[in-house]
């Protein structure tokens, strides 16, 4: 049966319990401070333990490994890709500094040329070139707005790349010398004697199909034109004798020259005005409706093909 008396009983016991459990952990824990009796316990216990908290931990530190690995990997791939970019940035802006450079260099020798001309030039750019078998011809960025017109020469860093056979408004089609049906009124700068010169459909060579047998002619004479016609300047340079070929009966010879323009590697050229064109250049300009391909009607016509000696 409960009473007062039995209630207090129980409380002072549940008391002197606290109390002396409270006595001997004090005891313990100044022993432990001062002998370190409990270490060998610890030891022992987290030994025993020690797999128990390993297998606990095993999947937080498999989640925060793949996590960490994940994100390592994501951020190598996004750090590599964006090397790559600026990498690839890096080499366009190089080349285009290249090609800026190249250009500006080219520029810079068109006008010193351009200087050392006795003739008015124009610089013009190519935007189109076709060297088939029998199309030897480009386009310029220039046409009758800026002047130009039909026949007019046009030379390279070099010499005579061709002249202009159709002329439109804002461009213009030059035939390459080089072409079939092209020949250029030619003169021996070593010797005077004056042929013409054709083109053999070739960019590298140039045909003089017919040199008599006793004119001085030799392996490395430079071409220059004669003026014959009026329509190239006298004194441009045109090709360099490279190779001279006996006929059959030898009754004259035949003769191969290089070009000495470019032809393979134009990028701009220049247009010339002679001192009479340059009178006629404010007159209103001419425009043709021609076929774009390169005909006998198209090609400005020379006089027959003669060889003078002087």
């Amino acid at each position: 049966m409960w009473s007062p008396k039995n209630e207090s009983s129980l409380i002072q016991n549940n008391v002197l319990r606290f109390l002396f459990l409270e006595i001997i952990c004090v005891s313990l824990m100044v022993m432990d401070y001062s002998a370190k009796i409990a270490t060998p316990i610890r030891s022992a216990i987290s030994t025993l333990t020690y797999p128990l908290v390993k297998v606990i931990e095993l999947p937080q530190n498999a989640y925060e490994f793949l996590t960490s690995t994940a994100s390592n990997r994501f951020e190598l791939l996004s750090e590599n890709v964006k090397l790559k970019q600026q990498l690839s940035q890096a080499q366009i802006d190089l080349l285009r500094l290249e090609v800026v450079s190249q250009q500006n260099k080219e520029l810079r020798q068109l006008l010193k040329a351009k200087q050392q001309l006795p003739l008015e030039t124009t610089v013009a750019f190519l935007i189109n070139i076709n060297t088939g078998e029998n199309d030897h011809h480009f386009i310029i960025n220039q046409g009758a707005n800026q002047g130009v017109f039909i026949g007019q020469t046009v030379l390279d860093l070099n010499g005579v790349a061709g002249q202009v056979y159709k002329v439109d408004i804002e461009t213009a089609h030059v035939i390459l010398l080089t072409n079939k049906n092209h020949a250029v009124p030619v003169e021996f700068l070593r010797t005077g004697i004056r042929s013409y010169i054709y083109g053999k459909g070739d960019l590298n060579t140039l045909s003089l199909p017919a040199i008599p047998q006793s004119a001085d002619v030799k392996m490395g004479d430079i071409l220059i034109t004669s003026g014959f016609g009026g329509v190239f300047p006298r004194g441009l340079k045109v090709a360099t004798i490279n190779n001279i070929i006996d006929s059959e009966d030898r009754s004259f010879r035949q003769a191969e020259a290089e070009p000495s323009a470019d032809l393979n590697l134009l990028k701009q050229v220049l247009l010339v005005w002679s001192e009479d064109q340059q009178n006629q250049k404010t007159l209103p300009p001419l425009i043709t409706n021609n076929a774009t391909t390169s005909s006998q009607e198209d090609i400005p016509k020379s006089d027959e093909p003669k060889v003078d000696e002087q």
